[in-house]
C-alpha cells in the first residue's frame, strides 16, 4: 500500500532540508519517521497515528504559545501531509497528498527565497505531475509536459505582473527566535539570558558605496538609557528627534548604504554614525544626538537608503540627567566606585579595562543567569550584554553620562555581488559614554574578546566549541567551497533584489505609464482566467480523443501480438471474425480480456487502462 509513496516523501524530505530552519525540531522528526514507516512498508495503525499527531502538535503549542502564525501553519501542513501519507488507503487521499504537497512547496517559497528552491520547487511539481500521470493510468510524455509548460509560462508572467500589489505586505517571514537563541531584541533583558545557540537566520542585506574596513561594521539599530541596575530598556526619550530636509547633504566621507530587511522590524538599521536617510519618498537628517530612529509599526519599510559617516562624532551640548541615574543602593554605588579609580571617561575606562584582564574575565557563549552587577563582577564571565551593561553603569556611577546602543557588528561581504549580509549572530550591544561635548563609541566586548570584533559575529560563533571560543580548529571549511557558496549566493541576490523591488510603488508607476487604472485589474484578471480555462479544456479534450485513440490501438496491436504467438491469428479489419476465434479457444482468461477491451474501445466502459494492459501482458 506505500510503496507508490517514494516520490511524495523523497519531496518532503528536500523540502524539510532546505525549510529546516522554519521547521521546528519534532516537525523534523515526524518527516523522519514518516520516511522510515514507507521505506520499510510498515503499517501503522490509527492509534499511533493519532498519538503522533497530538504529540507534534502539542509541540508547537508548546513552542510557540499561539497557533496563527505563518511559520506555525507551514509546519502544521506539513505534519498533516505526513499524516495522510502514512494513513493513504484511497485515491481521495492519494489527490489529498498531491495537492497538499503542491500548497506546501508553493507555501516554502515565501519563507526559502534562493534559486536552489526555484530549482526544487520545479523538480518536485515534475515528480508530481509524473506521480499523478501514473496513478490515473496515463504516461506523461515530454513534448506534452513542454506543451503545458507554453501555458503555465505566459500565464505566470501575466499574474506576477498583474495581480495587485498590497501597500503594506504581510511579512511572511518573520524569523521568530527560539528562547536561548543568539538575535537581536529591543531591550537588552541581561538576568534572562543563561546560555545561547547560534542562530544564522539572516536579518538584511545592504550594498555600501565603498568596502568597509571590519571596525566601521557596527549596525546601529537603537539606544537604551533607562536600566534597573542591570537590564535596560528602551523608553520613548530614547527615540531620534529627526526633522525632514530638501536634499541630501553629505560629502566624500559618507557611506551610502542600500538596505533590504529581510525580517520585519522595529527599528531602521544603519552603519554608525548616520547622518541621513531615506525611507520612500521622504529624506531625514539626524540630529547630533543620534538616538533611536524606529520604523511605524503600520508601515514596515524593508527598503531603504542611508547615509553614515563611520567614525564621525554624535555631538550633544548638555545631555539630560536620566544618562546618569543607576538604581543601586548607596552601599553598592559606594564599593563600585571605590573600584575603579579615575574622574574623566578616559581614565576610568582604563581602570575597568585593567581590572577586565587583570582578574582574567572571559567571553563565553554559556555564562549562566548573572542578576546583578556585582555578581557579574564575582563570576567574571558573560556576553557583550554583560560588559556592554557593566562599564556603563560603572561610567554612570563616576558621573560619566552613558547609555547603551544594540544593533550588530560584523557581517558576511559577498565579493562576488558586493554586498554585507548580517544575520542574528552578528547582534551585538556596545556603550557610549559622553565626554567633552560628543558621544564617543566604548566596544567592551574588545577588550576581553578581540576575536569577536575582529571576525564579526557569525565567523567568530563558528569558531566556538563548547561555549568558549577556541582560535584553532581541525575542521575548516576550505576556502574554494566558501567560494563556491559566495558565487551561487550573488544569484540569489540579483534573483530576489529585482523580485522584491516589484512591489506597490513599482506597479503603480508601470500601470500609470500604460495607462491602466488598478481597479481595472480586478476584471482583467477574471477574464484571463476564462479565457485560459476555456482554451485549456478545448485543449484537453481534443488531446484526450487523440490519445484515447492511440492508446486504445496500442492495447489491441499489443493483443494481436500475444494472441499470435499462441498461434491465433485475429483478423485486424473484423472484429466479428477475430470474436469467432476467441470463443473457439474456450479460454476465460482470453475471453474476459477480449470483452473488455472491446467495451473499452466501443463502449468507453473499464475499469482501469493500465490494469487491463497488465493483464494483457500476462497472457
Amino acid at each position: 500500500m506505500l510503496k507508490d509513496n517514494y516520490k511524495q516523501i523523497l519531496v518532503l524530505i528536500l523540502f524539510s532540508f532546505l525549510l529546516r530552519e522554519v521547521l521546528t525540531g519534532a516537525t523534523l522528526l515526524f518527516v523522519l519517521v514518516g520516511a522510515l514507516v514507507v521505506f520499510f512498508k510498515i503499517e501503522t495503525t490509527k492509534l499511533i497515528r493519532n498519538a503522533l499527531a497530538m504529540g507534534v502538535f502539542t509541540s508547537y503549542w508548546i513552542k510557540y504559545g499561539k497557533v496563527i502564525d505563518p511559520e506555525i501553519g507551514l509546519n502544521f501542513l506539513t505534519s498533516i501531509i505526513v499524516l495522510k501519507i502514512l494513513e493513504r488507503e484511497t485515491d481521495r487521499d492519494r489527490y489529498m497528498i498531491f495537492f497538499g504537497l503542491l500548497l506546501l512547496i508553493s507555501s516554502g517559497s515565501l519563507f526559502e527565497k534562493s534559486i536552489t528552491y526555484v530549482v526544487y520547487f520545479t523538480l518536485s511539481f515534475l515528480i508530481l505531475i509524473s506521480d499523478f500521470y501514473d496513478h490515473i493510468g496515463l504516461k506523461l510524455k515530454l513534448k506534452d509536459l513542454f506543451f503545458s509548460l507554453m501555458w503555465v509560462f505566459p500565464l505566470t508572467f501575466l499574474f506576477f505582473f498583474l495581480i495587485p500589489r498590497l501597500m503594506n505586505p504581510i511579512p511572511f517571514q518573520q524569523n521568530t527566535m527560539a528562547p536561548g537563541e543568539i538575535g537581536y531584541t529591543p531591550d537588552v533583558n541581561i538576568s534572562e539570558i543563561n546560555s545561547l545557540e547560534s542562530n544564522d537566520d539572516p536579518v538584511f542585506r545592504v550594498v555600501s558605496s565603498r568596502l568597509l574596513a571590519q571596525e566601521e561594521l557596527y549596525w546601529r539599530g537603537n539606544t537604551l538609557s533607562y536600566n534597573d541596575g542591570w537590564n535596560w530598556k528602551v523608553m520613548t526619550q530614547d527615540h531620534e528627534q529627526h526633522q525632514s530636509t530638501t536634499g541630501p547633504r553629505f560629502s566624500l566621507k559618507h557611506v551610502k548604504q542600500t538596505f533590504n530587511l529581510m525580517t520585519k522590524s522595529d527599528y531602521f538599521f544603519m552603519l554608525n554614525v548616520p547622518q541621513l536617510i531615506q525611507p520612500e519618498n521622504e529624506l531625514v537628517s539626524f540630529k547630533g544626538s543620534m538616538r533611536t530612529y524606529p520604523q511605524k509599526r503600520w508601515n514596515s519599510i524593508q527598503r531603504y537608503e542611508a547615509f553614515s559617516h563611520p567614525g564621525g562624532d554624535i555631538l550633544e551640548e548638555d545631555p539630560s540627567a536620566h544618562y546618569l541615574t543607576v538604581p543601586l543602593s548607596r552601599k553598592d554605588k559606594k564599593e563600585i566606585r571605590e573600584m575603579f579609580p579615575g574622574t574623566n571617561l578616559d581614565e576610568v575606562s582604563k581602570s575597568i579595562k585593567k581590572l577586565f584582564l587583570k582578574s582574567q574575565f572571559s567571553y563565553s557563549l554559556s555564562p549562566g543567569k548573572i542578576l546583578s552587577l556585582k555578581e557579574f563582577l564575582d563570576r567574571k564571565v558573560g556576553v557583550c550584554s554583560h560588559y556592554a551593561s557593566s562599564v556603563a553603569i560603572i561610567l554612570r556611577l563616576k558621573n560619566i553620562p552613558t547609555r547603551l546602543v544594540s544593533g550588530f557588528m560584523g557581517g558576511s561581504y559577498n565579493k562576488y555581488a558586493n554586498f554585507y549580509l548580517i544575520s542574528q549572530n552578528d547582534a551585538h550591544v556596545w556603550v557610549e559614554a559622553y565626554s567633552e561635548g560628543k558621544w564617543i563609541q566604548l566596544d567592551p566586548t574588545a577588550w576581553i574578546s578581540p576575536e569577536r570584533v575582529n571576525l564579526g559575529g557569525s565567523a567568530f560563533i563558528e569558531n566556538v566549541r563548547g561555549g568558549v571560543y577556541k582560535k584553532e580548529s581541525f575542521f575548516m571549511v576550505p576556502a574554494f567551497i566558501n567560494d563556491l557558496k559566495l558565487w551561487f549566493n550573488q544569484w540569489d541576490f540579483l534573483f530576489y533584489q529585482w523580485l522584491e523591488t516589484m512591489d506597490y510603488g513599482a506597479q503603480e508607476e508601470w500601470l500609470l505609464g500604460l495607462k491602466i487604472k488598478r481597479q481595472w485589474l480586478f476584471s482583467i484578471i477574471p477574464m484571463i482566467m476564462v479565457i485560459f480555462m476555456v482554451l485549456y479544456a478545448l485543449f484537453l479534450h481534443t488531446k484526450n480523443k487523440k490519445s484515447d485513440f492511440n492508446e486504445y490501438q496500442d492495447l489491441w496491436n499489443l493483443f494481436y501480438k500475444k494472441m499470435s504467438k499462441k498461434g491465433l491469428h485475429l483478423s485486424p479489419v473484423s472484429v466479428e471474425k477475430s470474436h469467432v476465434i476467441i470463443q473457439g479457444t474456450n479460454d476465460l482468461k482470453i475471453l474476459k480480456v477480449w470483452e473488455d477491451l472491446r467495451a473499452l474501445s466501443f463502449e468507453g466502459r473499464v475499469d482501469s487502462v493500465k490494469e487491463l494492459k497488465k493483464r494483457i501482458k500476462g497472457l
